[in-house]
């Protein structure tokens, strides 16, 4: 099965082109935790929002869970977000939407006073399906229908994400996945081409005593217009899987470098937050995750 590993892993890097794309929602991260692991995320399995980054980490995952998460983003912009993942064997399932938008942008026919306001809104909702080939290595698969409304003008399409995940042993995960394959039709005069993005990861867990454990995780990620490979790398000081503080750093962007946050879980139930500061004029950004395990 490594084999196989191998030939995933060349196919996504060799994908990597240039083209022009859109539908930036898809390219902001999900879920508190990872976002404050700096999206270090396509090698760990441990919750929901894995499979965002990568649909094979559903095969890992060790109960059900449902994840609610609010995004308060740059410029106005709010994303929220539901999904869930059911376990059943070999076969594992997930779903999700995630709705972004941006309200009251002002409508200006002239200069002068503006003539109403209107609202963009960008929708991604779907499934994904993960089945363990082995004990140690598993496939997935996400499909996600794709919606863009902007003033009176609107589109659809689909995307389609495909992964892989290699657990070495209890310690040592490794994952690729291919994201946002897919295409929308014409909004106006012109159609939007979606962000296909090629994420490669690794992640170390260890148990520094009884009481602590620690996560440590890099990821290199590359959208496919872009000619810059950005590096994502995350850390996680857990104590009794109660309390975890994290961080997380990024190179290649603008406007951010480092992110950071904190998760708390009481018996099923788990609550993380997310800060990232922007520099310039772009004002911090906020993320609040709860989720239930069932």
């Amino acid at each position: 099965m490594k084999q196989i590993f191998l030939i995933f892993f060349v196919v996504t890097i060799s994908a990597a082109q240039q083209v022009s794309t859109g539908l930036s929602f898809l390219k902001l991260g999900i879920g508190a935790r990872p976002i404050a692991m700096g999206e270090s995320y396509t090698a760990i399995a441990s919750d929901h929002a894995s499979l965002y980054y990568n649909p094979a980490s559903l095969s890992f995952q060790d109960r059900n869970e449902i994840m609610l998460m609010h995004k308060q983003w740059i410029a106005e912009t709010t994303t929220e977000y539901l999904g869930g993942t059911i376990l059943g064997g070999a076969w594992d399932y997930g779903f999700s939407i995630m709705a972004t938008s941006v309200s009251g942008i002002e409508v200006r026919l002239r200069p002068g006073d503006a003539e109403g306001t209107f609202s963009a809104r960008n929708i991604a909702a779907g499934g994904s399906l993960s089945y363990r080939i082995t004990e140690n290595f598993a496939a997935g698969i996400s499909g996600k229908f794709l919606f863009e409304k902007i003033f009176i003008d609107e589109a659809s399409g689909f995307g389609l994400d495909l992964g892989v995940s290699y657990r070495f042993d209890d310690h040592f995960s490794f994952g690729s996945s291919l994201l946002n394959l897919g295409s929308m039709n014409k909004m106006r005069n012109r159609e939007t081409e979606v962000p296909s993005t090629v994420r490669i990861g690794a992640a170390y867990t260890a148990s520094v005593n009884e009481n602590i454990t620690a996560v440590g995780a890099i990821d290199a990620v590359k959208t496919l217009h872009d000619d810059l490979m950005h590096f994502h790398s995350g850390f996680e000081v857990s104590y009794r899987h109660a309390a975890s503080i994290r961080f997380g750093y990024q190179t290649g962007y603008e406007f951010r470098t480092v992110a950071t946050g904190f998760g708390l879980q009481y018996a099923s139930v788990m609550l993380d937050y997310a800060f990232v500061p922007f520099s310039g004029a772009f004002q911090s950004t906020h993320t609040l995750s709860l989720s239930f395990h069932l």
